[in-house]
């Protein structure tokens, strides 16, 4: 951790009385100096001690005034400071959490933001020439539309023309056409149209001649739409028009693909209604003001821009595919973009599509996918470091509270104020810790949070997030519970909506945390940071081991079952097991089982040619889960004409179960004994079986 200095404002007194708590923070990693009116007369005190502190880095808890300290920084060129709302979350903490509880939260926050060093990440480039498709059902909104010719190349792409007034100086190029599908992303989106109306409105001049040849009066003049309900298509109006050939019958409802780079969808459900939208598009529905906002946007999403690229992927440890077997597809199922897909064996990451949620990250039971914006172990340890703080400064209890950035700044504050008075005093302080999104952080890092000395891991989502992700990551801390359960702690993990954040604030009924805070640092492989957090939170209540914890389907770990009697030790699951848990033994016969490396993406169950292989999801945390158990054997057999071993007895009784009945092996199953070689000796030198060369014509 860098030599730092945090700067706490006593905010007047308002209501975190920081200033006045600090002394009760005791000694720790960081230096806590308050200050008093810190945004305004004692503003010029501020970064006079800044410049003074001689510490390497220099935070200050409060971004309500951000902009004021902002404008100081910038007009005195002052060392750079760091932010954080320290100020929110003490004011968003239960009325009756104790003093030295507040004071142990104060420390515990202010460690957490010293000790967080993310490095930066890859950026994923776009670029955008400003083509914008606008599309919808009726020329409700068309005026207003056309505004946008004045920036932007414009397609509107509207379905039901009628009514719709066509300029002569053509501002925009409109299409009477229907979207039938779209994919793709800002500067890259591919949008699939049918043809709506047979009047192609690019190529009409307007001259009305169409409309005077027409026998049952079915074109419209204003917009140059041909009612299709009243049209006898007997071809007047297409003779009319003559070489211009701008109406046409023939392609009505053809499909066509047309590239634009931004997308504005006044349709009703929108057009990426199955998932969250990618960046360069706005579903505004019907409503002015919602189009209006997403023109300003659009206005300006001309040129060149990047995003940071959220993930890394690890191909060979995925266990998505084997031999075009499906095995593990959870972080398909949870993204909500689609940005993931399924590639021969294993996965393809769209990151432009990607807008790092993280669920998948979350959901990877072999750390095949890691969240690389904020990695988890980056704020693993820094929670480390907040947690012994809490306990150092003798906090009683810690709740530490993952929420995505997308909450309000003073959200915390803003759910206490709505949830009203606790009765009593059995309270938990409430660590905020903000992700870039809540779905990002997964089970490895709340039982790492745990295992550090904290009692609880809420995960708050906003109303978005909560929709798309919160089944996904419930599930996940629905394992997670039944473990911390079955080893005595009582469920600890739980996922909630903001609006039912109040239950943050209510009489805490779970125990203190028993297990002493742990010191293992965290390692880049997830499947090791599970291990570690649930073996140090297991002994450190002397559970005992040697009996399995039974978890639900879907947990990432377990053991296999096999039927000795089906299996042939054919070895097909052990070139398919994407994570070593199943190997075979290179000196004898045997399929052995590592627990510990199972991952129960069933790509064995899958694989295996005789259905003897069934998935046992539990967690085995004794010393036996490393070791290679034995799951089927055999005694090899030797070829009955050279001895030589060519499969295993199990191997050939089942042969001579299925086949003895060919017609190549009726007469002599002593062949299916026999190696490859000498079974084809023994085809050519036997007297007693006819030859082709003696088959009658």
């Amino acid at each position: 951790m860098a030599n730092s200095e945090v700067f706490v404002c006593g905010c007047q007194g308002s209501g975190n009385k920081a200033a006045s708590l600090i002394g009760k923070a005791g000694e720790q990693a960081v230096g806590l100096r308050a200050v008093e009116r810190a945004c305004r007369d004692g503003l010029g005190e501020l970064f006079s001690a800044v410049e003074q502190s001689g510490a390497e880095q220099c935070l200050v808890g409060c971004t309500q005034e951000l902009g004021v300290f902002n404008a100081m920084q910038a007009s005195n060129g002052a060392q750079p400071i760091q932010f954080f709302n320290l100020r929110g979350a003490l004011r968003g903490q239960p009325s009756s959490l104790d003093d030295q509880s507040r004071a142990a939260l104060i420390a515990a926050r202010a460690v957490y933001e010293s000790a967080l060093q993310i490095e930066p990440v890859p950026s994923v480039p776009f670029k955008s020439s400003g083509r914008l498709a606008v599309v919808c059902r009726d020329s409700s909104l068309a005026t207003q539309i056309e505004l946008l010719a004045k920036s932007l190349s414009v397609d509107l792409l509207i379905e039901n023309p009628q009514g719709l007034g066509l300029h002569a100086d053509r501002a925009m190029n409109v299409q009477a056409v229907k979207v039938v599908g779209i994919e793709g992303y800002l500067g890259a989106f591919k949008v699939k149209t049918a043809k709506s109306n047979p009047v192609d409105m690019e190529l009409c001049t307007r001259c009305g001649a169409c409309v005077d040849a027409c026998p049952t009066q079915s074109i419209d003049a204003a917009s140059m739409t041909v009612n299709m309900d009243s049209c006898d298509r007997s071809g007047a109006c297409v003779k009319a028009c003559g070489g211009f050939k701008a109406i046409s019958f023939n392609d009505l409802n053809t499909v066509t693909e047309r590239e634009y780079d931004l997308v504005i969808d006044c349709s009703g459900d929108g057009l990426f209604s199955d998932r969250q939208p990618p960046l360069g598009y706005w579903h505004v529905g019907s409503s002015a003001s919602l189009l209006t906002a997403a023109m300003l946007e659009a206005v300006q999403t001309v040129g060149d821009f990047e995003k940071p690229k959220f993930f890394d992927y690890k191909a060979s440890i995925c266990a998505h595919s084997r031999s075009e077997l499906a095995g593990c597809s959870s972080c398909i199922q949870a993204c909500s973009t689609k940005a993931i897909s399924s590639k021969g064996d294993h996965i393809s990451v769209n990151p432009q599509l990607c807008l790092g949620c993280g669920a998948c990250t979350s959901v990877c039971p072999t750390g095949a996918l890691q969240y690389a914006y904020t990695p988890v172990v980056a704020m693993g340890r820094a929670l480390k470091q907040a947690a012994k703080a809490f306990k150092l400064a003798e906090g009683q209890h810690l709740n530490v509270v993952l929420h995505g950035s997308d909450l309000p700044a003073n959200w915390l504050e803003d759910v206490r104020r709505t949830a009203g008075q606790v009765s009593g005093k059995q309270v938990a302080a409430l660590l905020p810790v903000e992700f870039h999104h809540s779905a990002s952080a997964g089970p490895d890092l709340w039982l790492s949070a745990l295992a550090f000395g904290a009692d609880q891991v809420s995960i708050v989502q906003s109303p978005s997030e909560h929709g798309y992700y919160g089944s996904a990551l419930a599930a996940q801390a629905a394992w997670v519970n039944e473990v911390l359960v079955a080893i005595g702690l009582g469920a600890r993990v739980q996922v909630l909506s903001v609006e039912k954040a109040g239950k943050l604030f209510e009489q805490n009924t779970i125990p203190a945390n028993p297990v002493k805070p742990a010191s293992f640092e965290l390692s880049g492989s997830k499947r090791t940071r599970l291990e570690f957090a649930l073996e140090h939170l297991a002994n450190g209540v002397a559970f005992n081991t040697e009996q399995p914890i039974s978890l639900s389907a879907g947990a990432p770990f377990g053991a296999v079952k096999v039927n000795k009697d089906s299996c042939s030790l054919c070895m097909s699951c052990t070139s398919a097991c994407p994570a070593s848990a199943l190997v075979d033994n290179p000196l004898e016969p045997q399929l052995r089982f590592i627990e510990r490396n199972c991952v129960q993406c069933g790509l064995c169950v899958n694989t295996c040619p005789e259905n003897a292989i069934e998935l046992i999801p539990q967690l085995n945390l004794s010393a036996s889960a490393r070791d290679k158990q034995v799951l089927n054997e055999s005694r090899p057999f030797h070829c009955i004409r050279c001895a030589k071993p060519f499969g295993t007895q199990h191997m050939i009784d089942s042969m001579i179960k299925r086949i003895s009945g060919h017609s190549m092996f009726a007469q002599n199953t002593d062949r299916l004994k026999m190696c490859g070689d000498c079974r084809v000796s023994d085809m050519f030198s036997a007297k007693d079986e006819m030859t082709i060369f003696e088959v009658k014509r």
